[in-house]
């Protein structure tokens, strides 16, 4: 794939009164997928490759930042300084497996910033997530590389309750390295997923978030600390 930045972006009404069409970003992207099937357990092993050239160095320096997992809120609990980057490299593995009611997936990721007057740090992020269907008979679909929408067996209004999964997931995210200090997170999140009929999806998240050297800290000045988040999402696929 290659992209460039949006219409909108390179209008002069985004940069301001001063502004130009600088903001002229392009980024390349490749994934290879390689699906074996060995028995009944359906496999994934996946790679990809990024690169993106920013074009936008002294106008607008860049900052990696996280919400702490759900972004129905602005605080971002990991953050760095405003770093001259001009350009990103980004690599990514994946694993991921189906068998039965069982499923597991695993991604770990690293983006390289090019700083130009410093020395370019690495930031590493990862998960690794299982998850079971309780309802008797439902499996999470895989076709052409992705997991695809679960169709219950028996949904409800013919004889059934739906399907019901659970899950549970380990996040890692490190924003340290090269002398850039944007803070550690490591998450530990649980999922209830109930799908009552197709195209309708219902989710109840928790998760715990443990902070060292977080963007934010507390009133005492502590910035080693844990969240704790709880969110609920109705999705609806037609």
């Amino acid at each position: 794939g290659v992209f460039t930045d949006d219409a909108g972006a390179l209008a002069d009404s985004s940069d301001g009164p001063e502004g130009g069409d600088e903001n002229n970003s392009v980024g390349l992207d490749a994934r290879a997928v390689f699906a074996p099937k060995i028995g009944d357990t359906q496999l994934h092993l996946g790679a990809s490759a990024h690169w993106r050239k920013l074009n936008r160095l002294e106008e607008a320096p860049v900052r990696y930042r996280q919400r702490p997992y759900l972004h129905g809120t602005n605080s971002r609990f990991l953050a760095t300084p405003g770093l001259g980057v001009g350009a990103e490299r980004h690599w990514g593995v994946e694993l991921a497996g189906v068998h039965g009611p069982w499923w597991f997936a695993g991604e770990t990721h690293w983006l390289n910033a090019d700083r130009l007057l410093a020395p370019s740090p690495t930031f590493l992020g990862g998960y690794a997530e299982i998850g079971y269907f309780v309802s008797k008979g439902d499996s999470r679909p895989y076709r052409n590389g992705i997991f695809g929408r679960t169709k219950p067996k028996r949904p409800v209004g013919e004889g059934g309750l739906g399907a019901l999964q659970v899950s549970f997931r380990y996040d890692h995210l490190d924003l340290n390295d090269a002398g850039v200090l944007g803070g550690e997170q490591n998450g530990y999140i649980g999922a209830l997923i109930w799908t009552p009929i197709d195209w309708v999806r219902l989710n109840l998240n928790y998760a715990h978030l443990d902070y060292t050297g977080a963007a934010l800290p507390l009133s005492d000045g502590d910035r080693d600390y844990g969240v704790d988040v709880v969110g609920t999402r109705i999705e609806l696929d037609v």
